[in-house]
């Protein structure tokens, strides 16, 4: 052939030559890079489709295919809504729709299920391109398997969920303070804990202290102080003041915890509304302490019986019996000689009657019964007063209308402590005091006696009849104080006059 003439004009055939070269390095070279194109496209880590203007799937990757769990002639011409979960149908066709009216990338979240009847929590993006030849849409779609984080974040919002429904349950309240500003922050269990709305709250310690009851807020503030400083635990109990109604009882325990993404750590914890408890906690404390006062009253109204009966047997016999033997004996001094001998028997019968009447009088006290508590504090005051012990009293009259079984309480009471003071202290004189004022009763009774250097403790260890008054003082309920120094004791007991000794007076 001649390369001289015809189409190829003047062209060499060495041109020729070099021109077929270079066109077929230009093959292989767009093989290489299709081949290239292909391998990024079907090793890709995310799932590509092609669909056209009717959702069919014209093209995909084997990442799609995997993604899918099919093979790929079950995925090939197969309408990508056929492997969407019914619930996410409505996403995807708005997606589409958004594609065509944007030429941005659109994305949403659906559920594909998957050929073994899994679900798949896939995130999609995408274009739509117009084929101006066909004039046809296509979508160029991306799908991202998120299923693993998203049963996470489904996990976490479960997680979330059974928290807050607990924490609701509880009327737990949770709450942190970050350490470099000490701002506060509760959630909404804790406003309805501490009876606070949003717009009122500041967000600072010093406005939560002012709904703390004051008695509470300085052990507040100290503790809060330290654990923000030092790090430590915080574990206490305070009371708040609300305006919807009485006083709450709040447990609020909390500590130290590093704040993600920062450098700075923040204290988070817990508060709960523990009224409730503490109502229990007294009605179970206070059912306690009456079992108590029952018991001890029983016993100590079973001790006065039978000191009663005792007394009554001193005096109704045993002093008659003394008395007639002392008559008879008076008889025969008389119409005898033995005029010395009666003299000393006399002289022993009258030491026996005085000691009868004397423990007759201990054992059941009858000024009390007959004549009321003041005349039997000043008999017993002038009954036990000697030249070397003088006993000085000064009592309230009201003290005669008290309940008679508090007068015989507060008679026992006095009648040990000067007693003790008799017996241990080695005074001169004791003072008695009974005060009745505003329905407030106190008794003082003090003297001028060497003390006692031990304490209540182990005065009642040694018996020194402190645990018989402090019996009768828990029936008082009442409370008693002891002050002993080198120059005396004094002895304070004050309850007030409001106990309810109805179920005494059945014993």
């Amino acid at each position: 052939m001649d390369f001289d003439s015809g189409i190829y004009g003047s062209i060499s055939k060495e041109d020729v030559r070099l021109l077929l070269s270079e066109l077929e390095e230009s093959y292989q070279s767009l093989d290489e890079e299709r081949a290239k194109f292909v391998s990024l496209y079907d090793l890709a880590p995310v799932g590509y489709f092609i669909l056209n203007y009717l959702g069919i799937i014209t093209d995909v990757n084997e990442r799609g295919v995997g993604l899918l769990k099919a093979s790929k002639e079950e995925v090939m011409f197969k309408r990508f809504q056929s492997f969407i979960t019914p619930e996410s149908w409505e996403d995807f066709y708005s997606f589409l729709h958004q594609t065509e009216n944007s030429a941005d990338r659109q994305s949403t979240d659906i559920k594909l299920l998957l050929g073994n009847n899994e679900i798949a929590y896939t995130r999609v993006e995408g274009i739509a391109v117009q084929n101006n030849v066909a004039n046809q849409i296509k979508y160029y779609i991306a799908v991202i398997d998120i299923t693993e984080s998203r049963k996470s974040q489904l996990k976490l919002q479960e997680t979330k969920d059974r928290l807050e429904m607990t924490l609701s349950a509880s009327s737990t309240g949770i709450w942190t303070i970050d350490s470099s500003d000490h701002k506060v922050y509760l959630d909404e269990y804790s406003y309805a804990i501490l009876g606070l709305k949003h717009e009122e709250f500041d967000g600072s310690i010093k406005h939560i202290l002012q709904y703390i009851h004051p008695e509470d807020q300085e052990k507040m503030r100290k503790r809060l102080s330290h654990g923000l400083n030092s790090n430590e635990a915080i574990d206490l109990e305070f009371r708040v003041v609300t305006n919807s109604g009485p006083l709450k009882y709040i447990s609020f325990k909390g500590h130290g915890v590093s704040q993600p993404n920062k450098n700075a750590r923040c204290f988070a914890g817990i508060m709960m509304d523990v009224t409730a408890r503490k109502r229990l906690e007294r009605e179970a404390e206070n059912l306690r302490k009456n079992q108590e006062r029952l018991i001890l009253s029983a016993t100590l109204m079973a001790q006065e019986k039978e000191r009663a009966i005792i007394s009554s047997a001193l005096h109704d016999s045993v002093c008659q019996i003394l008395y007639g033997i002392r008559l008879n004996l008076q008889n025969f001094q008389i119409t005898n000689s033995l005029k010395e001998e009666f003299n000393n028997v006399n002289q022993l019968l009258d030491q026996a009657i005085r000691e009868t009447r004397h423990i007759s009088y201990e054992l059941t006290p009858s000024v009390l019964k007959d004549f009321g508590f003041t005349a039997a504090i000043k008999e017993m005051s002038q009954r036990i007063s000697t030249s070397s012990f003088e006993v000085k009293c000064s009592i309230n009259s009201a003290a005669d209308l008290l309940h008679p079984e508090v007068q015989l309480y507060l008679f026992r009471i006095i009648q040990e402590l000067i007693n003790n003071a008799i017996k241990h202290s080695e005074a001169r004189q004791a003072e008695i005091k009974v005060k009745i004022e505003n329905n407030q009763i106190s008794i003082i009774v003090s003297d001028n006696g060497k003390g006692f250097d031990v304490s209540e403790k182990d005065a009642l260890r040694k018996g020194s009849g402190l645990r018989g008054i402090k019996n009768r003082v828990f029936l008082l309920n009442g409370e008693i104080s002891i002050n002993s120094s080198p120059k005396g004791t004094t002895t304070i007991i004050a309850f007030k006059n409001d106990i309810n000794l109805a179920d005494i007076e059945r014993k």
